[in-house]
């Protein structure tokens, strides 16, 4: 019998005074489902919440799933099937686990099962994943071996136990001469259980020494050594190539003497990788494991079962990583915490892993340390409201910040320069490559041009299914929605009016690359952003290469301006460096200042100082002269001005509802009937002031994936409680199945 409610966790964790299990199932075409089983007798001493277990599901027969709470309770007429097998002694995971998931769903507006589905790779419930073994072979004896064979037999003995994959082409022999060493008894051969381990590419690094620290460093480290033990939220807040990361890993060297483990978050996968590698060199690689969505799921499969069996003792990873059942936590880092990436938006559990971290460092009674060089508005003004702010003023060794100039290209174009590099960041790049120094180019749009456009009517090729232009993609000649994922061969003529005089509009990475690759056609260069990671490890490998000076000017978004540390990069340059302050949301102004301080920030991490270049058309602006100047102080004592004078996060919480329809009649209307009956009750209740409630009103992006979209912002002053009337509010909220209903906790934009 299929559960309706939502799954509630008894707090019995085991079955033995309780006559049915709730188990979660994956079923193709029903999607995550929980359903009603009778325990038989033998296994209730046993069985456990978070046991897999076989269960027999109509025609398909037995199915796998997993045990998530127990009832003695079943609807009257329901007759339950029993649980047919256990399948591994040792739980996935335990009640503990299950309510932080429960807590998720709870501060989310979503349903358990969709956290579970979220959390839990569900793929793993299919059985298709599975162990994998190979063959080794270890040395056991000399005794009866031939002159030949005796030299096989001396390296093996120095090798000690290897694969006997590896080992045959070491030696240069045969499957079967060593058969005939087996006979003898003069090797072993046995399989062994094969890790699949995405970090094998990292095996062969030699460890790197622990570096001494600079004063500054070492005190920020006493602070965070005298709070491990019990929870805390500090902020680690250096400015860039200060060394928060020897610090981190410090930190983790000491949690790791004290018998617990560290989780490690990254924004992003390719700064995810970057990271595991740092941490592979100076910690290893057995010890340490990788979790994002990147990695194969035989490689997943197996990191799950390593943590599971509390085998590992550094994950770290990008966002998902949070819900990963790592045991035993004496640390959680969220480095680079201002990123936006740490936020899922699409699909349910909407959540943010600095926010599920938060909760899971209270739930082991350990440290969150977060670190930024522009930390988020909200997180500096908490951890400086509660004593929890540590910094790092000066870049490591004392080295200087990158000189900042900004480029009026308003003035380039008045001396007739309309192409996209100004002639100053020309020459600079030009003199950077005689020096044989490095170079980054920020373009922050995916794609070759912004939208394309008919000069003969005006027409703009906008997505079938959403309210926003197409994007021109050069490599592949195709129109793309990068919302929806629409993608249509490039068009010839104007569907409109029939005229061919269509032009790609505005400038994308891709154009970037283009248009640099024949302004300097002797040196190398590549891009780097999500349509170049398409390939596994493609991004490591990019990476690689300009850490190993084989690429001379990297091109990319956003994702340049995150945790690179190559001091060869003496040479930042920013294209259209106001793009990111004039986005209609209340945070545009500090992203597009985190964005242009992370990347400015590049430039000079070595013995030579750096130079960075904004371009821009409005070079006065308050967020980019602060960027200029890396002030993050002046920066945040305007803004945390701004948002008290408006009421915008820290001073509340923004609780967003979107409701669509394909029909913008029904839709609108839904939308004004919902925001009509929560401002009835919130009069009721007099909170009308501490929960303010604004719309609804059309979203920027009206149209998405054929849906037209309103939204309704609820401003909440009062916290929890606020948070709990919303929640109780909207649980409430019954709507035809033509109409959407999304809520969005702490939103990141408002798009």
């Amino acid at each position: 019998m299929q559960n309706k409610n939502c799954v509630t966790i008894e707090e019995q964790q085991e079955g033995m005074l309780n006559k049915y299990a709730l188990v979660l199932t994956c079923i193709k075409g029903l999607g995550v489902k929980t359903f009603s089983y009778l325990i038989p007798e033998e296994m209730k001493p046993v069985i456990k919440i978070g046991h897999p277990v076989l269960v027999p599901f109509g025609r398909m027969g037995l199915i796998n799933a997993y045990v998530v709470g127990f009832s003695n309770y079943l609807a009257e007429g329901i007759k339950a099937k029993n649980i047919s097998k256990i399948l591994d002694d040792t739980p996935i995971f335990d009640i503990k686990y299950l309510k932080f998931l429960e807590w998720v769903a709870d501060y989310y507006f979503c349903n358990i099962q969709n956290v579970i589905e979220c959390a839990v790779p569900m793929k793993f419930l299919n059985g298709v994943q599975k162990t994998q073994s190979e063959k080794f072979v270890e040395f056991k004896t000399f005794e009866g071996a031939t002159k030949r064979q005796l030299e096989i037999l001396e390296l093996l003995k120095s090798k000690g136990q290897t694969r006997l994959i590896d080992f045959e082409k070491q030696a240069k022999t045969t499957r079967a001469t060593i058969n005939k060493l087996e006979t003898l008894g003069c090797v072993k051969v046995f399989e062994q259980e094969l890790f699949r381990n995405p970090l094998e590419i990292f095996k062969q690094q030699e460890l790197e020494p622990f570096p001494l620290l600079m004063p500054e460093q070492e005190h920020v480290y006493e602070e965070i050594e005298k709070r491990l033990g019990s929870f805390c939220s500090i902020l680690l807040h250096g400015v860039t190539s200060s060394g928060k990361t020897e610090v981190y890993f410090k930190a983790i060297k000491k949690v790791l003497e004290q018998g617990k483990n560290v989780l490690f978050l990254a924004p992003e996968i390719a700064l995810a990788s970057v990271l595991t590698q740092r941490l592979s060199r100076r910690f290893g690689t057995e010890k340490t494991a990788i979790w994002h969505s990147s990695i194969s799921e035989g490689e997943k499969f197996d990191v799950w079962n390593k943590i599971k069996n509390n085998e590992i003792n550094i994950l770290a990873g990008a966002r998902s990583a949070v819900f990963a059942p790592l045991k035993n936590i004496g640390l959680i880092i969220i480095d680079e915490e201002h990123e936006s990436s740490y936020k899922q938006t699409m699909p349910a559990p909407r959540y943010d892993a600095r926010k599920v971290a938060e909760k899971l460092a209270q739930l082991n009674d350990c440290p969150l340390l977060s670190g930024s060089a522009t930390p988020d508005i909200n997180t500096y003004y908490k951890a400086l409201n509660s004593g929890n702010l540590l910094e790092l003023k000066k870049r490591y060794n004392d080295y200087p910040m990158a000189k900042v100039r900004v480029i009026d290209m308003r003035e380039e174009h008045f001396r007739a320069n309309h192409g996209v590099f100004s002639r100053a960041l020309v020459s600079a790049i030009e003199k950077n490559l005689r020096d044989k120094k490095q170079t980054i180019i920020l373009m922050n749009r995916r794609g070759f041009s912004t939208y394309t456009q008919c000069l003969a009517c005006g027409e703009v090729i906008q997505c079938p299914k959403c309210a926003i232009p197409l994007i021109f993609h050069f490599q592949t000649q195709t129109l793309k929605c990068h919302y929806c994922e629409h993608e249509e061969p490039l068009v010839t003529t104007c569907p409109k009016c029939g005229s061919d005089a269509l032009r790609n509009c505005g400038t994308g990475v891709q154009k970037v690359e283009i248009i640099a690759k024949k302004l300097f056609p002797d040196c190398t260069i590549e891009r780097l952003d999500s349509d170049a990671m398409a390939k596994k490890n493609q991004h490591i490998q990019i990476l690689n290469d300009f850490r190993n000076g084989k690429i001379d000017i990297l091109i990319g978004t956003q994702m340049l301006a995150k945790g690179l540390d190559n001091p060869n990069v003496t040479l930042v340059g920013v294209i259209n460096a106001d793009n990111g302050f004039n986005l209609p949301d209340f945070r545009s102004c500090e992203r597009g200042f985190q964005l242009l301080t992370q990347v400015a920030g590049r430039a000079g991490r070595g013995d030579n100082p750096g130079e960075v270049y904004f371009q821009t058309y409005n070079p006065e602006f308050f967020g980019l002269e602060t960027a200029k100047n890396q002030d993050y102080l002046s920066f945040y004592k305007t803004e945390i001005e701004a948002r008290e004078d408006f009421d915008y996060p820290p001073f509340s919480q923004i609780i967003r509802i979107v409701i669509s329809s394909k029909n913008q009649f029904r839709a609108e209307r839904s939308a004004q009937e919902i925001a009509m009956r929560l401002k009835n009750i919130l009069e009721q209740h007099a909170l009308i002031e501490p929960v303010e409630l604004l719309g609804p009103t059309s979203c920027v992006i009206e149209r998405l994936q054929e849906h037209y979209r309103f939204q309704i912002l609820i401003k909440n002053k009062l916290g929890q409680k606020g948070h709990r009337f919303v929640l109780s509010f909207v649980k409430q909220i019954k709507l035809p199945e033509d109409i959407k209903l999304i809520v969005d906790v702490d939103p990141i934009d408002i798009l």
